[in-house]
C-alpha cells in the first residue's frame, strides 16, 4: 500500500515517492474530494506512484481538478508535467514567481542546471517535462479554489523560496506547508530546509508568524508526511525558533571554515545532521553573504 491516510483528515492521503533511491523522504498529498487534487507532486520520477495512489483510492485520473506544485523546486514540482499529461482535466496551479520555470522550456532548462550545481550531480531529480501555460494558473496568495466540499486558500509563503505557497484546508484546519515549516523525518525529527539560491531568514520567518495566524490544526509536511495532529501550532513555534539558531550556527562555523561548506557540514552537531545538510548549508552561506553586501 503506497498510500497513506492523515489521522484526523480521513479524505486526505500521502504518498511515499522516492528520492535519491530513498524512501520516507518525500510525499506528495492527494485529497480525496469531490473535485480531487494533488498537492506537490515529488520529483520526474514521482509520477508512477502517484498515479497508482489514484488507482488505490479509486479515483480517476481524468477526475483529477488541480495539481499544485507548492513551488518550483524539482523535489516538489518534477513531476507536475507528467501528471498533468495523465490527468488531462486538471488544472495545475502555481505561484505566479515560479510559473515560468515549468512552461518556458529556456527556464526549465536553467532550473535543472541550477540543480545540478547545487546538489553536485546529473540530473538528481530526474528530468522534468514541460508544461503547457494554457493548462496553468497564477497565484500569488490569497486566491482560493473549490474542491466542492471545502476550499484551500492559497498563502504567498517566501523564505524558502520566493515562489512558494502554502494551501490552508479551510474546513478542517489542514496546513500544507510546503517547506515553510521546515522537514520532518522519521529517524531525525524536525530540520531547517535552507538551500540556495534563494533563502532569506526574514523572509522565512515572516512567513511562519503568517501560518500562525491561520491557526491551522495539522502540518502537512512536503518532507516527510504529516505532523502531530493538533500540534500545528506548536510545530510552526518551534520552527521559528528554531531557525535562526542554525543560521547563526553556521555563521558562527564559518568564522574557522570560511566558505568551506563540507566543513562546516561536518563541523555542525546532531542537533542539526540530516542527509541534504551541505546543501542547506551552502543556502545559508549564500544568505549571509547577500546580507553582508
Amino acid at each position: 500500500m503506497s498510500v497513506h491516510s492523515v489521522a484526523g483528515h480521513a479524505d486526505i492521503h500521502y504518498v511515499d515517492t522516492p528520492m535519491f533511491e530513498m524512501r520516507q523522504v518525500n510525499s506528495p498529498y492527494i485529497l480525496d474530494t469531490p473535485e480531487p487534487a494533488i498537492v506537490d507532486t515529488g520529483t520526474a520520477t514521482a509520477d508512477e506512484d502517484i498515479l497508482a495512489g489514484l488507482g488505490e483510492l479509486g479515483i480517476d485520473r481524468s477526475d483529477v481538478s488541480y495539481i499544485v506544485p507548492t513551488h518550483a523546486h524539482l523535489d516538489h514540482a518534477g513531476s507536475a508535467g507528467y501528471l498533468a499529461e495523465a490527468c488531462h482535466n486538471a488544472t495545475v496551479v502555481c505561484h505566479e514567481k515560479g510559473l515560468d520555470f515549468l512552461t518556458d522550456e529556456q527556464k526549465l532548462t536553467q532550473l535543472t542546471e541550477s540543480v545540478e550545481r547545487a546538489i553536485g550531480m546529473e540530473a538528481p531529480y530526474g528530468e522534468p517535462r514541460l508544461i503547457d501555460r494554457d493548462r496553468c494558473l497564477a497565484v500569488d496568495g490569497g486566491e482560493t479554489f473549490d474542491l466542492g466540499d471545502r476550499q484551500l486558500r492559497v498563502i504567498d509563503a517566501p523564505g524558502h523560496a520566493p515562489h512558494q505557497c502554502c494551501l490552508l484546508d479551510t474546513d478542517t484546519g489542514a496546513l500544507f506547508s510546503a517547506d515553510a515549516a521546515g522537514m520532518v523525518f522519521p529517524d531525525v525529527d524536525h530540520r531547517p530546509t535552507t538551500p540556495p539560491p534563494n533563502f532569506d531568514l526574514n523572509a522565512a520567518l515572516e512567513t511562519i508568524d503568517g501560518l500562525l495566524e491561520c491557526d491551522p490544526e495539522t502540518l502537512l509536511y512536503a518532507h516527510y508526511g504529516p505532523g502531530e495532529h493538533g500540534e500545528a501550532v506548536a510545530e510552526l513555534q518551534r520552527y521559528k525558533e528554531m531557525l535562526p539558531g542554525y543560521v547563526e550556527t553556521v555563521a558562527s562555523l564559518r568564522d574557522e571554515h570560511g566558505d568551506d561548506v563540507a566543513a562546516i557540514a561536518a563541523a555542525m552537531n546532531d542537533q542539526w545532521s540530516h542527509w541534504s545538510l551541505q546543501t542547506d548549508v551552502a543556502g545559508v552561506l549564500r544568505y549571509l553573504s547577500e546580507t553582508e553586501e
